[in-house]
């Protein structure tokens, strides 16, 4: 990855870092480069972290939701190891609680096909192991009987992500971050050698040593002008919220289209679908339905809890499936921290750390030549599934 054009040795009084997008990934930048010493500004079109953050269900799911060994699993791995020692920073820096939850998850097979696969990852996964239906009913007695075992993750935990927004926005205002919501960045601007120095925004424009662009699936249209067509598009994913009268379960279950996530509050997030309907946000209740379905046959009881709520978010999807992190050599000045589709907030610590490093021209502790922003020139991979 080139870095040289991008790189600041450290931050110091004069540096300054301008990051495109609030959500949890362009906070914890903020919150990153704050500590090594840079003024960091944040805008956003919106309010800070009120898209797909904080409509998340705040699953760590490093194995999980990793289907596949590779760079992507190892990144994913890196960044749930980070996660005890960052909340405990954040918990600091900020005074407040991120409901973190260390019970991890049970990821049952309903169907022999889902069991196949799931059987077929225990030769990569870590942290993991094989449960037969008595054994996973004996850890969650509300499981259906009807599950044909599962997966028991362990390290898989969890937070609650409107907690986690609060405790990064307390953390960034008590550095000093400067925060300009409802600021939409109407294009980058660049000195005539190409380097990008600044944004122009409903506000005027502002100059800054460095740009990062964490604006999710709103980054296409700020990169298509310098030549590079990022291939992102957003994906929606709609929740529900229920609650019983007593707990269910402690740990998050999970089974093919649908998981349960239990909350300090005694509520549960059933999610997600996956559906490329452009920037459409509405919730519908066909989706409602269906969710409810699946969560009943994974859980029985869920059918008598009480309707909290539903909502959606717009996740940043790739057509590989994988981040744009780091700089592009044709644009010196700009960082590229983008695309993490439902794993923002799994990859919120880890991303914010490689950020840093990347600016501060250290060598990033994992390789990250399958994320550069530079593979958004090769011709097509296939459709995102």
């Amino acid at each position: 990855m080139s870095t040289n054009s991008n790189t600041h040795a450290n931050g110091n009084a004069s540096s300054k870092a301008l990051i495109i997008g609030g959500g949890v990934i362009g906070c914890s930048i903020a919150y990153e480069l704050g500590k090594a010493g840079f003024h960091c500004t944040i805008l956003d079109k919106g309010a800070l972290l009120q898209e797909a953050s904080t409509a998340a269900a705040g699953m760590l799911g490093a194995q999980v939701e990793t289907h596949h060994p590779g760079s992507f699993y190892e990144l994913c791995r890196a960044s749930q190891a980070l996660y005890p020692e960052w909340v405990e920073e954040l918990e600091q820096a900020s005074c407040l609680s991120v409901q973190y939850i260390r019970e991890g998850v049970l990821r049952a097979a309903l169907t022999q096909e889902d069991e196949k696969e799931l059987r077929s990852r225990l030769p990569w996964i870590r942290q993991a192991e094989w449960l037969e239906t008595e054994a996973m009913l004996q850890l969650e007695p509300e499981l259906s009987p009807f599950i044909r075992g599962g997966l028991h993750l362990p390290a898989d935990h969890q937070v609650h992500p409107v907690w986690l927004a609060r405790a990064l926005r307390a953390s960034i205002v008590r550095q000093g971050c400067r925060i300009l919501e409802w600021t939409p960045a109407f294009s980058l601007v660049s000195a005539p050698n190409g380097r990008v120095t600044g944004v122009r925004t409903s506000e005027g424009t502002l100059e800054s040593d460095l740009v990062i662009l964490s604006a999710g699936a709103w980054s296409p249209a700020l990169t298509a002008p310098l030549g590079l067509q990022l291939p992102m598009f957003p994906v929606k994913g709609q929740c529900i919220s229920v609650k019983t009268e007593a707990p269910l379960i402690r740990s998050t279950v999970f089974t093919k289209g649908c998981y349960v996530v239990p909350k300090l509050d005694g509520s549960y997030i059933i999610g997600a679908t996956q559906v490329e309907a452009g920037f459409d946000k509405r919730a519908t209740t066909g989706v409602i339905a269906d969710l409810h379905d699946r969560a009943s046959a994974l859980l029985p009881r869920i059918a008598d809890s009480e309707f909290l709520g539903t909502w959606a978010g717009l996740r940043p999807g790739t057509q590989d499936g994988l981040p744009f992190l780091g700089a592009w050599e044709e644009a010196p000045g700009l960082i590229f921290a983008t695309g993490h589709y439902r794993n923002g907030i799994l990859l919120a610590p880890v991303t914010g750390r490689i950020i840093r490093q990347v600016v501060l021209a250290e060598k990033p502790e994992l390789d990250l030549s399958l994320f550069e922003p530079s593979r958004a020139r090769i011709e097509a991979a296939p459709a995102f599934t």
